[in-house]
């Protein structure tokens, strides 16, 4: 039976040429273009179509199986990076966006090449995956798995989320499509947060001073710190609420400051707050001084979520401040039998002395004594502001309402604080009985400052006498007083005293650091 196709002549047998002459142009078109596949795919496509294939166990592409060809196409049309495996030598495909996942030791001459050859290096880990699929085991995929890339001549950690799919060969499994990605930035950037995140769990847990997270207004412990832990007798607290971990909150105020705080979200800050505590139920209650904040945690919608507690147990300094105190105190009352012992001492030993004057004035050195030791117990023997001292002097006279004092606070170590009230008695004493405070008109201005010098800060202190009867200089350079005086503060800096007839004048200069120091 003859066959006349459209468009061909009617008379005789066709040849195979002249049968493909006759056939339709779509037809033919196809037929001539059978590689059309490649077309495209930037460097990777024109990289394909220029390879020589032939020498290849693929041989020419136009021989090449349409499951292969749609999925190279596929492949080239892409712009996720993906990879092909065919057959059984494993020949590799790759399209451009795997290209920039390579270095220059590995592209080009990946391109048609062995697949075991290519990654020898790496076959530990990618050939088991491979075969898998290519045994029909099905897909395999991974989430940042690290597979190692030779990129530059030297092997590099590459971290790597991809999967292997089974390309169908005539009901066989003809190869392997990678689609891949390099997340190894991504994967720095999660490991960053989690050591990051691990290092701040370690500092909350190991922090010196208790932490803990509360969540919501019923105030539930998210976290809790060793320190905390150890507060509360290593109760298991996470999970639960103050009221049910530490009952004994409640009653003591804690829960309502909580409350308070999660209310208007105002901080609290308790000092030397006292909480009593049960560690477990066999023991009794303990005392602890807390210093401590609950501060609300804002969420950025403004809303309140939580409070953050966080504070110092401070039960030793206060009760070693406890301790110190009764010291001090045991010792103030010492100082003042000493001083009382050697008034009584000095009032029989000077009996026989007709002027009383000496005894009054003897009596008055000792109180003034007295009155600095004072001021020094109040800071635990360490200093004494020169503010406390110079108003314990002027109450000691009772004659306030005649002076005028001004100066800066400075703290004085022992000696100075000494030496400084002692000075000033003298100066009233004298003042008193011959000086401006002896006239009803008199007064007495009193004044320091700080004066910065090269060597170091000074202080400067001065007395000056108003109103008074005219001053004369007394006559054989005075007496202990006058001694005292000229000695200046704690014996060093300098003292100038002027007898102006108008009043008497004082100036003390001394090096601050040296005043402390003592």
């Amino acid at each position: 039976m003859q066959t006349r196709l459209p468009n061909c002549p009617t008379s005789g047998m066709l040849s195979a040429t002249a049968l493909y002459e006759c056939r339709p142009k779509a037809v033919k078109k196809m037929a001539d273009t059978r590689v059309l596949f490649l077309e495209g795919g930037g460097e990777m496509g024109a990289l394909m179509r220029s390879h020589d294939w032939s020498a290849t166990p693929l041989g020419s592409p136009d021989t090449w199986p349409q499951s292969l060809r749609v999925t190279i196409r596929l492949m080239l049309n892409s712009q996720h990076p993906m990879f092909i495996w065919w057959g059984p030598e494993l020949i590799q495909f790759y399209n451009d966006a795997y290209r920039q996942t390579m270095g220059p030791a590995m592209h080009p001459k990946a391109l048609g090449a062995r697949g075991r050859e290519t990654w020898e290096d790496i076959w530990p880990i990618i050939g088991p995956q491979i075969e898998l699929v290519m045994s029909g085991g099905g897909a395999t995929w991974n989430v940042e798995q690290l597979v190692p890339i030779n990129r530059d001549g030297e092997p590099e950690n590459v971290w790597w989320t991809y999967g292997y799919s089974p390309i169908d060969l005539d009901g066989e499994i003809g190869g392997v499509l990678v689609v891949c990605n390099d997340v190894t930035e991504q994967h720095q950037r999660t490991e960053a947060y989690k050591n990051e995140t691990l290092r701040i769990a370690r500092q909350f847990e190991e922090a010196p001073g208790f932490i803990a997270m509360l969540s919501g207004p019923d105030h539930i412990f998210q976290s809790a710190n060793a320190a905390y832990r150890r507060l509360v007798g290593l109760r298991d607290v996470v999970g639960k609420s103050v009221r049910e971990a530490v009952p004994e909150a409640v009653d003591q105020g804690f829960v309502e400051l909580l409350d308070k705080v999660y209310t208007t979200g105002q901080p609290f800050v308790g000092r030397r707050t006292l909480i009593r505590l049960q560690p477990d139920h066999d023991s009794p209650p303990e005392d602890h001084y807390l210093d401590f904040i609950y501060q609300a945690v804002h969420e950025p919608n403004g809303t309140i979520s939580g409070i953050f507690v966080e504070g110092q147990d401070v039960t030793e300094h206060v009760l070693a401040e406890q301790r110190l105190e009764l010291v001090n105190r045991e010792l103030q009352h010492r100082v003042k039998n000493t001083l009382a012992t050697v008034q009584a001492i000095a009032t029989q030993t000077l009996r026989s002395v007709a002027d009383d004057e000496v005894m009054k004035t003897l009596t008055q050195r000792i109180v003034a004594l007295s009155r600095a030791h004072d001021a020094l117990i109040q800071h635990n023997w360490t200093s004494a502001d020169i503010v406390r001292i110079v108003e314990s002097a002027i109450d000691n006279f009772g004659m306030r309402e005649r002076f005028t004092v001004t100066g800066p606070s400075l703290e004085l170590g022992p000696n100075a604080t000494l030496s400084l009230a002692m000075i000033l008695h003298e100066l009233f004493t004298n003042a008193i009985k011959y000086g401006a405070l002896s006239a009803e008109t008199g007064w007495i201005t009193l004044c320091w400052e700080i004066e910065g010098k090269s060597a170091g800060d000074e202080l400067v202190l001065q007395w000056l006498e108003e109103g008074g009867p005219e001053v004369v200089r007394p006559e054989g350079g005075g007496g202990f007083g006058s001694k005292l005086v000229n000695m200046g503060l704690d014996g060093t800096g300098e003292v100038l005293q002027s007898y102006d007839p108008s009043g008497l004048r004082v100036e003390m200069r001394a090096p601050v650091a040296a005043l402390l120091r003592s």
